[in-house]
């Protein structure tokens, strides 16, 4: 298996959540021409920080990551928390670093051949998750980058308590909340997204569907 994607561009606009909320849309390239696409809720009070945010992209994070191993997430994730250079990731915005996070582990999922669940969770990633509104559940926009949230999520799971997650207020039109969900193996998920509930479907078939055949 090849065991350098590198990635050629990256490049980010502004689309709209759930709730037509402004957030901003990241999409990294890589050099087998694949692409990795993602938006995280946005968390922003209003289009003039999603527009700064998208600036901040396109230009200094662009420039950063450009030439980067896609493999390699523990790397791009600490370049981006380096590149922000503030403890609470404010100078670029949290939102921001996620969309990309997330949009490099897409790429590299994608050019390896796998689905995101199993590119994060490997051939454990077995459990389709409970729609459930209720636990302490563990929230994407509350992280920078995917290794700071997988992170929260293997501290949570050393205390048994059930992993719930939930990608935020502002939910965007992104399914990888199912996949995440999936490839920690987390007994719920709090999601109003139709698009993950879709996902989740097309998860639960890829993993426990088998076709059945007529009698002879």
């Amino acid at each position: 298996m090849k065991q350098y994607f590198e990635i050629v561009d990256v490049t980010a606009r502004e689309v709209v959540g759930l709730k037509f909320e402004p957030t901003v849309e990241v999409e990294i390239t890589l050099d087998d021409e694949t692409v990795g696409r993602a938006s995280v809720p946005s968390g922003m009070k209003n289009a003039r920080e999603v527009s700064i945010a998208v600036d901040n992209v396109n230009m200094e994070i662009s420039e950063a990551l450009v030439a980067m191993n896609a493999l390699d997430q523990p790397s791009i994730d600490r370049l981006l928390l380096e590149i922000d250079g503030t403890e609470s990731t404010s100078r670029l915005g949290a939102n921001a670093l996620m969309a990309v996070s997330l949009a490099c582990a897409k790429a590299a999922a994608s050019s390896s051949g796998l689905s995101l669940y199993n590119y994060i969770g490997g051939v454990n990633a077995k459990m389709i998750p409970k729609i459930r509104e209720e636990g302490d559940a563990i929230c994407l926009e509350d992280f920078a980058t995917l290794t700071q949230f997988l992170n929260a999520v293997a501290a949570k799971k050393k205390t048994g308590k059930p992993i719930v997650l939930s990608a935020g207020k502002g939910e965007a039109e992104d399914e990888a909340m199912a996949d995440l969900a999936v490839a920690v193996n987390a007994e719920g998920l709090i999601t109003s997204s139709p698009t993950v509930y879709n996902e989740l479907m097309r998860i639960e078939e890829e993993l426990f569907d088998v076709p059945e055949y007529p009698e002879a």
